[in-house]
């Protein structure tokens, strides 16, 4: 939506969105959303109604409580996405491209001419895979904080670099706990 100006009737339809969204997955009544984000049923229905609007703590709570992404719809209106600053990405594998890999495999599935939309894949076929999805895109964020360090923190950015380095990411229990990058021996100096 780059270049378009935003008005509150497209805020609202993201927003209605994201409520709809989180209600069908999680099969949640108003009151029972209401009572998970901190806002009353009255505040959820009028926002599934795009009847009014959400005030940021709300929807910050809607991204804590159901993870990154869940305020995506929200987030697209500035062409942007809800990443984990924290390195723990759970993962289920034993190694993280598995998690990718996994992903790839059941979105290949829901392509099949037999599937729910033949080879074009539905937004409910998406919605029954969208854990795995979030979890492929957990990996993929985590490898790109490794590759690619934040722009303040003074690091020339990976792709700049001529050097050969190595990401080691830890784990324990299904979930990364650290990912250290580990520098080639022609790098020092």
């Amino acid at each position: 939506m780059a270049g378009t100006r935003l008005s509150n009737g497209i805020y609202r339809e993201a927003v209605a969105t994201i409520v709809r969204r989180i209600q069908k997955a999680h099969g949640l009544s108003d009151s029972q959303l209401a009572e998970r984000i901190g806002c009353s049923a009255g505040t959820v229905k009028n926002a599934r109604n795009e009847a009014s609007n959400l005030d940021a703590v709300t929807l910050a709570n809607i991204e804590q409580v159901f993870g990154p992404g869940a305020i995506d719809p929200y987030l697209a209106l500035a062409d942007v996405r809800a990443v984990p600053l924290a390195a723990p990405v759970s993962v289920e594998r034993l190694h993280p491209t598995l998690a990718i890999v996994e992903a790839l495999h059941r979105i290949i599935e829901k392509q099949m001419p037999d599937s729910e939309g033949g080879t074009r894949i539905t937004s409910h076929e998406l919605l029954t895979i969208l854990s795995e999805l979030r979890e492929a895109r957990g990996v993929f964020d985590a490898l790109i904080m490794i590759a690619d360090p934040a722009i303040d923190s003074g690091e020339i950015s990976f792709r700049d670099k001529g050097r050969k380095r190595l990401a080691v990411v830890h784990s324990q229990g299904g979930t990364i706990t650290r990912a250290d990058i580990m520098h080639s021996e022609d790098d020092a100096g």
